[in-house]
Protein backbone atom coordinates (compact mmCIF):
# COMPACT_ATOMS: atom_id res chain seq x y z
CA UNK A 1 0.00 0.00 0.00
CA UNK A 2 2.47 2.44 0.72
CA UNK A 3 4.20 1.99 -2.62
CA UNK A 4 1.04 2.52 -4.76
CA UNK A 5 0.73 5.78 -2.32
CA UNK A 6 3.65 6.49 -3.49
CA UNK A 7 3.00 5.43 -6.89
CA UNK A 8 -0.46 7.87 -6.92
CA UNK A 9 1.15 11.08 -5.53
CA UNK A 10 4.05 11.29 -7.50
CA UNK A 11 1.70 10.78 -10.70
CA UNK A 12 -0.74 13.38 -9.36
CA UNK A 13 1.55 16.03 -8.35
CA UNK A 14 4.30 15.71 -11.20
CA UNK A 15 3.50 17.43 -14.26
CA UNK A 16 4.16 16.22 -17.81
CA UNK A 17 5.16 17.81 -20.45
CA UNK A 18 6.48 15.98 -23.64
CA UNK A 19 8.15 17.55 -26.93
CA UNK A 20 7.99 16.58 -30.44
CA UNK A 21 10.14 17.82 -33.73
CA UNK A 22 7.38 17.20 -36.36
CA UNK A 23 8.12 14.19 -38.50
CA UNK A 24 10.24 12.79 -36.12
CA UNK A 25 9.11 8.87 -34.30
CA UNK A 26 10.82 9.49 -30.97
CA UNK A 27 8.84 12.02 -29.88
CA UNK A 28 5.52 12.37 -28.55
CA UNK A 29 3.42 15.21 -28.84
CA UNK A 30 3.34 18.08 -26.50
CA UNK A 31 0.40 20.55 -25.44
CA UNK A 32 0.66 24.03 -26.67
CA UNK A 33 0.68 25.37 -23.44
CA UNK A 34 3.67 22.64 -22.39
CA UNK A 35 5.71 23.05 -25.76
CA UNK A 36 9.43 23.75 -24.20
CA UNK A 37 9.00 24.45 -21.05
CA UNK A 38 10.60 23.22 -18.01
CA UNK A 39 9.40 21.65 -14.72
CA UNK A 40 10.16 21.99 -10.82
CA UNK A 41 9.36 20.23 -8.25
CA UNK A 42 11.29 21.53 -5.20
CA UNK A 43 11.67 18.59 -2.48
CA UNK A 44 13.06 20.37 0.48
CA UNK A 45 15.78 17.21 1.84
CA UNK A 46 19.48 17.86 2.43
CA UNK A 47 19.76 15.12 5.08
CA UNK A 48 19.79 12.24 2.28
CA UNK A 49 17.78 10.20 4.33
CA UNK A 50 15.15 8.41 1.49
CA UNK A 51 11.38 9.71 2.09
CA UNK A 52 8.32 8.21 0.63
CA UNK A 53 9.74 10.38 -2.02
CA UNK A 54 12.91 8.72 -3.04
CA UNK A 55 12.64 6.68 -6.37
CA UNK A 56 15.48 4.76 -4.72
CA UNK A 57 12.62 2.85 -2.89
CA UNK A 58 11.79 0.54 -5.47
CA UNK A 59 12.81 -2.87 -5.17
CA UNK A 60 13.25 -3.57 -8.61
CA UNK A 61 16.52 -5.44 -9.84
CA UNK A 62 18.65 -3.63 -12.95
CA UNK A 63 21.97 -4.58 -14.64
CA UNK A 64 24.30 -1.86 -15.43
CA UNK A 65 26.64 -1.71 -18.60
CA UNK A 66 29.12 -3.76 -17.01
CA UNK A 67 26.29 -6.81 -16.66
CA UNK A 68 26.59 -5.75 -13.21
CA UNK A 69 23.28 -6.13 -10.94
CA UNK A 70 22.32 -2.98 -8.87
CA UNK A 71 19.18 -1.58 -7.29
CA UNK A 72 18.36 1.98 -7.98
CA UNK A 73 19.67 2.69 -4.21
CA UNK A 74 22.90 2.11 -5.30
CA UNK A 75 23.11 5.95 -7.04
CA UNK A 76 22.20 7.28 -3.89
CA UNK A 77 24.41 9.54 -2.81
CA UNK A 78 25.52 12.45 -5.17
CA UNK A 79 23.17 14.36 -7.23
CA UNK A 80 21.78 12.98 -10.56
CA UNK A 81 20.93 13.54 -14.07
CA UNK A 82 18.52 10.94 -15.24
CA UNK A 83 16.87 10.31 -18.47
CA UNK A 84 15.50 7.25 -20.55
CA UNK A 85 16.68 6.39 -24.11
CA UNK A 86 17.39 3.63 -26.38
CA UNK A 87 20.32 2.92 -28.60
CA UNK A 88 18.61 2.45 -31.54
CA UNK A 89 17.18 5.34 -31.18
CA UNK A 90 18.56 7.56 -34.80
CA UNK A 91 16.83 11.40 -33.62
CA UNK A 92 15.85 12.26 -30.32
CA UNK A 93 18.24 10.12 -28.12
CA UNK A 94 21.61 11.32 -29.50
CA UNK A 95 20.08 15.01 -28.77
CA UNK A 96 19.27 13.99 -25.42
CA UNK A 97 23.19 12.65 -25.11
CA UNK A 98 24.53 15.77 -26.51
CA UNK A 99 22.01 17.62 -23.77
CA UNK A 100 23.68 15.90 -20.99
CA UNK A 101 27.18 16.31 -22.51
CA UNK A 102 26.23 19.69 -22.66
CA UNK A 103 25.48 20.02 -18.84
CA UNK A 104 28.61 17.56 -18.12
CA UNK A 105 30.63 20.78 -19.19
CA UNK A 106 29.08 23.25 -17.66
CA UNK A 107 28.89 20.81 -14.25
CA UNK A 108 32.76 19.83 -15.00
CA UNK A 109 33.43 21.75 -11.74
CA UNK A 110 31.82 18.65 -9.75
CA UNK A 111 33.50 15.27 -9.51
CA UNK A 112 32.03 11.68 -10.50
CA UNK A 113 31.78 10.95 -6.34
CA UNK A 114 29.23 14.39 -6.46
CA UNK A 115 27.39 14.11 -9.78
CA UNK A 116 26.42 10.94 -11.77
CA UNK A 117 24.65 10.75 -15.07
CA UNK A 118 22.32 7.81 -15.47
CA UNK A 119 20.48 6.25 -18.69
CA UNK A 120 18.08 4.09 -18.46
CA UNK A 121 16.76 1.82 -21.75
CA UNK A 122 13.08 2.13 -22.92
CA UNK A 123 14.18 -1.15 -25.36
CA UNK A 124 15.31 -4.35 -22.56
CA UNK A 125 14.83 -6.36 -25.89
CA UNK A 126 17.94 -5.00 -27.82
CA UNK A 127 19.24 -2.86 -25.32
CA UNK A 128 21.42 -5.62 -23.37
CA UNK A 129 24.43 -4.86 -21.39
CA UNK A 130 26.77 -5.59 -23.60
CA UNK A 131 25.29 -2.78 -26.54
CA UNK A 132 24.96 -0.77 -23.54
CA UNK A 133 28.64 -0.57 -22.98
CA UNK A 134 29.40 -0.12 -27.01
CA UNK A 135 26.91 2.78 -27.19
CA UNK A 136 28.74 4.25 -23.94
CA UNK A 137 32.15 3.80 -25.79
CA UNK A 138 30.99 4.95 -28.97
CA UNK A 139 29.84 8.45 -27.36
CA UNK A 140 32.90 8.56 -24.84
CA UNK A 141 30.70 8.69 -21.90
CA UNK A 142 32.76 8.75 -19.07
CA UNK A 143 32.41 5.04 -16.96
CA UNK A 144 33.33 7.50 -13.59
CA UNK A 145 30.40 9.34 -14.12
CA UNK A 146 27.70 7.92 -16.78
CA UNK A 147 25.60 4.26 -15.39
CA UNK A 148 23.87 2.93 -18.33
CA UNK A 149 20.86 0.55 -17.03
CA UNK A 150 18.78 -1.81 -17.85
CA UNK A 151 15.85 -4.27 -16.44
CA UNK A 152 12.70 -6.52 -16.98
CA UNK A 153 10.12 -4.52 -18.93
CA UNK A 154 7.99 -3.50 -16.11
CA UNK A 155 10.24 -2.09 -14.07
CA UNK A 156 11.10 0.19 -17.02
CA UNK A 157 7.39 0.85 -17.52
CA UNK A 158 7.20 1.52 -13.68
CA UNK A 159 10.16 3.74 -13.47
CA UNK A 160 9.23 6.01 -16.93
CA UNK A 161 6.12 6.57 -14.79
CA UNK A 162 7.50 7.97 -11.81
CA UNK A 163 10.15 10.49 -13.73
CA UNK A 164 7.14 11.06 -16.25
CA UNK A 165 8.27 9.57 -19.47
CA UNK A 166 5.47 8.40 -21.97
CA UNK A 167 6.62 6.05 -24.74
CA UNK A 168 4.83 3.50 -26.78
CA UNK A 169 6.15 1.06 -29.13
CA UNK A 170 5.36 0.71 -33.08
CA UNK A 171 5.83 -2.16 -34.85
CA UNK A 172 8.86 -1.61 -36.49
CA UNK A 173 11.30 -1.44 -33.46
CA UNK A 174 10.94 2.54 -32.94
CA UNK A 175 9.49 3.74 -29.46
CA UNK A 176 7.99 7.04 -29.19
CA UNK A 177 8.97 8.65 -26.56
CA UNK A 178 9.20 12.28 -24.32
CA UNK A 179 12.27 13.83 -23.86
CA UNK A 180 12.83 14.41 -19.91
CA UNK A 181 16.08 15.21 -18.19
CA UNK A 182 15.75 14.79 -14.48
CA UNK A 183 17.59 16.20 -11.15
CA UNK A 184 17.39 13.72 -8.37
CA UNK A 185 18.73 15.17 -5.09
CA UNK A 186 20.96 12.60 -3.41
CA UNK A 187 17.79 11.19 -1.37
CA UNK A 188 16.56 9.90 -5.01
CA UNK A 189 13.89 13.02 -4.77
CA UNK A 190 12.92 14.41 -7.92
CA UNK A 191 13.77 18.17 -8.09
CA UNK A 192 13.80 19.42 -10.89
CA UNK A 193 13.22 18.20 -14.63
CA UNK A 194 14.48 19.64 -18.19
CA UNK A 195 12.05 18.91 -20.91
CA UNK A 196 12.49 18.70 -24.76
CA UNK A 197 15.50 18.97 -26.85
CA UNK A 198 18.27 21.80 -26.94
CA UNK A 199 16.78 23.34 -24.00
CA UNK A 200 18.50 26.00 -22.47
CA UNK A 201 20.18 23.97 -19.78
CA UNK A 202 20.68 27.25 -17.30
CA UNK A 203 17.86 26.72 -14.87
CA UNK A 204 19.32 22.26 -14.80
CA UNK A 205 22.56 23.84 -14.02
CA UNK A 206 21.36 26.00 -11.08
CA UNK A 207 19.11 23.46 -9.82
CA UNK A 208 22.07 21.27 -9.36
CA UNK A 209 24.61 23.67 -8.19
CA UNK A 210 21.85 24.67 -5.54
CA UNK A 211 21.63 21.15 -4.27
CA UNK A 212 25.36 21.21 -4.29
CA UNK A 213 25.51 24.42 -2.08
CA UNK A 214 22.90 22.50 0.12
CA UNK A 215 25.30 19.54 0.86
Amino acid sequence: MKRFTYFLFLALTLSFTACEQAGHSCCVKPTAAAAGKTTATTVANTTGALTDLSLYNLASDWTNQDKQPIKLEKLRGKVQLVAMIYTSCGYACPRTIADLQVLEHALRKYKPEELGITLVTLDPTRDTPARLKAFAAAHHLDARRWTLLTSQPDNIQELAALLNVKYTNDFEGNISHSNVITVLNTAGEIIYQQEGLGTNPAETVKAVEQLQQAM
